[in-house]
């Protein structure tokens, strides 16, 4: 086995990152939030729980790799499957959890750009990031990882 990492094409953290950055520019030069409705007891409140949903969703899946000894960056080597936990529902415990967290976060600052650019961001993430994880995991676990596509949903 070797020590390529996957071949993917922006690292999530950056992504995420950098369209949350972009959304709080924009809506510091063109504010999208004052024209849109936004009650404030359901906005916290789905705030809260995608909050705490993502976070523990991708706390959960990152504890599993981290225990298994399997890199977590995506600019690291895959080193074991795991298929377990958070991952017997999703494929994308940590991609999953971190949308819900994202989500949340837009919610909770009331950033509609942010909420906007949360399409794209899933857009790229599935083409661009774990389209290209899928094939290099196939090639680097064979038949085991064939079944758990199978079997599995990539994102729920």
């Amino acid at each position: 086995m070797t020590d390529d990492p996957p071949p993917v094409a922006v690292h999530p953290p950056v992504l995420y990152g950098g369209a949350f950055l972009l959304a709080v520019a924009l809506e510091w030069l063109a504010p999208l939030g004052p024209h849109v409705a936004w009650p404030d007891g359901l906005r916290h409140g789905a705030a809260s729980m995608l909050l705490v949903f993502g976070c523990c969703f991708a706390a959960w899946a990152a504890w599993l790799f981290h225990r298994a000894g399997t890199g977590i960056p995506t600019w690291q080597a895959a080193r074991r499957l795991v298929m377990r936990g958070p991952y017997a529902i999703s494929r994308n415990p940590m991609y999953l959890g971190v949308s819900a967290a994202y989500a949340g976060l837009a919610l909770a600052l009331a950033n509609v750009w942010a909420l906007l650019l949360l399409v794209p961001v899933l857009i790229v993430m599935d083409r661009l990031v774990i389209a290209r994880e899928e094939p290099y995991l196939a090639a680097r676990f064979g038949q085991p990882y064939r079944d758990y596509l199978a079997r599995v949903r990539r994102w729920l």
